[in-house]
């Protein structure tokens, strides 16, 4: 009700200019084989709701965009979020914003290093890629000479999602109660400032960003809760998602040069339990995207994408993409619908049986509706854990998406 009031109080304020959008989308999931686990569905179907308000002054901003997914096979893919509640207010070089919001950090394909104010959204997309929005107070500097200056607070944290016994991409025992190193639990403060800036070298644009985190790791450690039923029966009943406090430095870098894109990410953490120093990690991606256009006189650019993935905890640990190379092809064809098609596959070095294949395709069936299909197939290794979690949920999806 508080928030409604808000709202309405904003819209009625007679030198802002309001706006409207929204996106309503269908989604299916087809598994290709049957569950590795008890009550693991095949199928999976969901709706989503994203509208957003916009509110806009001479000099300020309010965005509220809520979200909102129903899934009608797995209770715990069923969720809302606000990905944004945020008012922005600027004046020369300063900007201040306070409320919700989501910040992105990184520059590669396969994986970003350094993305860390958000937390992950995790029944979304297996993938990572979709985040919760984050309580801030964020302030910008906008210098010419010196670059963009970042300074944040972080008053409050999100769990990260997780599936339910019906869905898929998860563990074989059910995730329970999180966590916490910090005493006061998901109310904990954190800090975290960047620093970005853009040169010429050799006549070239290169783009570096260097950022420094304090707080509650987004990404959880899990425990093993077991059952003792007799000293030689010791069965794991649950995972307990532990969230422990880190400092760390990150920094990203990308060369633009021709038709290539020369792309990095390193990552230095702190994880601040000794009883978890083992998580300490020093992480890297790089690699490249080359553009070909229109090659052999066909109406579309072909890009090119070979990226290595590395982090010091190796192998024995549960650390995804530890010594992995990540190979692409982008097309963009030529056409009002930007249509576009991603096909790629991650090879673990390590476990030379484990890789994982996908492609992904989207495009515009009119002024508003997009289609989207994704596949992917996991090959496991017999000795990769993280791998033969989730051997058997080989995916066909496809999603129409409206917008207003």
């Amino acid at each position: 009700m508080r928030l409604l009031t808000g709202l309405l109080a904003i819209v009625s304020l007679p030198d802002m200019a309001f706006d409207f959008s929204a996106e309503f989308g269908v989604e299916g999931r087809r598994f290709l084989e049957e569950g590795a686990y008890d009550h693991q569905v095949d199928d999976e179907y969901a709706l989503s709701w994203k509208p957003e308000f916009v509110w806009e002054g001479d000099s300020s901003e309010f965005v509220f965009t809520p979200y909102f997914r129903k899934d009608f096979q797995d209770p715990d893919r069923s969720h809302s979020d606000v990905r944004e509640a945020i008012w922005k207010t600027w004046s020369g070089p300063l900007e201040l914003h306070v409320g919700v919001s989501k910040v992105f950090w990184g520059v590669t394909e396969s994986i970003n290093l350094a993305d860390v104010i958000n937390q992950t959204d995790q029944v979304e997309s297996p993938d990572g890629d979709e985040k919760l929005g984050q309580p801030m107070i964020r302030g910008i500097w906008l210098s010419e000479s010196w670059g963009t200056f970042d300074a944040f607070i972080l008053p409050g944290f999100r769990e990260r999602t997780f599936p339910g016994e019906p869905g898929r991409y998860r563990l074989p025992v059910p995730f329970i109660d999180a966590q916490y190193q910090a005493s006061e639990e998901d109310k904990h403060v954190d800090y975290s400032m960047r620093w970005s800036n853009y040169y010429e070298l050799f006549g070239a644009p290169l783009d570096i960003s260097f950022s420094l985190f304090h707080g509650t790791s987004r990404d959880p450690i899990y425990i093993v809760q077991e059952t003792e039923f007799s000293e030689d029966l010791i069965v794991p009943t649950g995972i307990i998602p532990y969230y422990a406090q880190m400092n760390q430095a990150a920094m990203t870098l990308q060369y633009s040069l021709e038709g290539w894109l020369l792309k990095a990410e390193m990552r230095h953490r702190d994880i601040l339990d000794d009883e978890f120093e083992d998580e300490d990690a020093d992480a890297a991606v790089t690699g490249f995207e080359y553009t070909i256009v229109g090659p052999l006189g066909l109406d579309f650019d072909l890009g090119l994408l070979m990226e290595y993935q590395y982090d010091s905890r190796g192998k024995e640990s549960l650390a995804q993409s530890q010594n992995d190379m990540f190979y692409a092809a982008r097309i963009a064809f030529y056409d009002m619908d930007s249509s576009e098609i991603l096909m790629g596959m991650t090879q673990d070095l390590d476990f030379p049986g484990s890789r994982l294949y996908s492609i992904e395709g989207n495009t515009r069936l009119n002024s508003f509706t997009t289609i989207s299909v994704r596949a992917l197939v996991f090959v496991a290794n017999p000795d990769d854990e993280v791998m033969d979690f989730i051997k058997k949920d080989d995916t066909l999806q496809a999603g129409l998406t409206f917008y207003f």
